[in-house]
């Protein structure tokens, strides 16, 4: 029994992860997806497949404490193929980087697993080298920066942004900030290859016109400094690069408070009434390049939007359903509209 296909290292989650094996002789064959930090599994289930395949057990933990991220069984095959990506995407939790300028974890960004193939009830007989994952739609090929955002940017005074770097060794990113005829230059470095998040706090560098971020091969963004407005609200959120993406909308348009009333009714007529509130505040963009619009539009699909004030990242709502990014004959912005983030009922209440 021996894999016949794996998928690239660093290969994103947003598609297909396809994994193909194959035996001499028809029979049955259980695939084991195993975090590749926790060790070998052991055992097999046989519950419900994500993607609708012969067989398959859910993420949980084996005999032996390993961490057994999904199972599948195919019966009386001699080639199996499959895509683990169903099982892998659940497992990726992205928390904002807070703190100085420097590189930071990226914790929870990542996936990294090898895969297990046996005939039923028998010991293993093949396993795949392991592979890391990351979150993403498109493919991606270190050294790289990983954004949907231009590499020229604005950013106010005092605010912080998070660029995500892909590389294939030892990375050194040198931040130059120039005020007037003045230039002050820090360099950071992050010793092994992978994925990695690099946070500029302009709180580092207070009175700086200019910043350049220069990551070597993997790009370089230069930043504008711009007067930071009291009434601006600054966005954060997972983008279809894999990244958390950064922007201040500098004019809040309205703020609405509504409220939904809930009543119950008994013999005696209405015997009791709540009411639930919720305030919509709708933000709008400065007229930017169709890139920068572009990239704000992905607000309405994001899974994960917070409100960023310094090192606080407040999860939120998008209650907009469409942005629009081009009006013709007009310079453009972008409007979105924001609410605090909304607590699931459970069935019984």
């Amino acid at each position: 029994m021996l894999f016949t296909r794996i998928p690239q290292q660093y290969a994103p989650l947003g598609g297909e992860l396809r994994y193909a094996v194959s035996q001499e002789a028809a029979g049955n064959i259980d695939i084991r997806i195993v975090d590749a930090a926790a060790g070998p599994a052991e055992g097999i289930g046989a519950t419900a497949s994500p993607d609708g395949a012969n067989g398959a057990g859910t993420a949980g933990q084996t005999g032996d404490g390993s961490a057994l991220l999904g199972a599948k069984r195919f019966a009386a095959v001699t080639e199996a193929g499959f895509d683990i990506a169903p099982y892998l995407r659940r497992r990726v939790q992205f928390v904002p980087a807070t703190g100085g300028t420097g590189f930071h974890p990226a914790a929870g960004r990542t996936v990294t697993v090898h895969v297990e193939a046996a005939a039923t009830g028998g010991a293993v007989e093949a396993v795949s080298p392991a592979r890391t994952f990351r979150p993403g739609a498109e493919a991606a090929e270190a050294p790289c920066l990983l954004t949907s955002m231009p590499l020229r940017r604005l950013i106010p005074e005092g605010a912080c942004d998070e660029l995500t770097l892909l590389t294939d060794g030892p990375c050194t990113v040198t931040v130059t900030a120039m005020a007037g005829d003045t230039a002050a230059a820090e360099s950071y470095r992050a010793a092994e290859a992978g994925l990695h998040i690099f946070r500029l706090d302009l709180r580092d560098f207070p009175d700086a016109e200019t910043l350049t971020v220069d990551a070597g091969t993997c790009g370089t963004v230069v930043y504008t400094v711009i007067p930071a407005r009291q009434e601006a609200v600054r966005l954060a959120w997972r983008s279809r690069a894999g990244s958390v993406e950064h922007y201040s909308f500098p004019v809040l348009q309205t703020e609405v408070v509504r409220s939904v009333r809930q009543q119950a009714y008994g013999p005696d007529g209405r015997t009791a009434a709540t009411a639930e509130t919720d305030r919509e505040t709708v933000l709008v963009s400065a007229y930017e390049g169709r890139q920068v619009l572009e990239a704000l539009a992905e607000l309405t699909s994001a899974p994960e939007v917070w409100i960023a004030r310094g090192d606080t990242y407040t999860p939120v709502d998008i209650a907009s359903d469409e942005a629009v990014v081009q009006r013709h004959g007009t310079l453009s912005c972008l409007e979105i509209a924001v609410r605090p983030k909304r607590k699931t009922r459970t069935s019984w209440n």
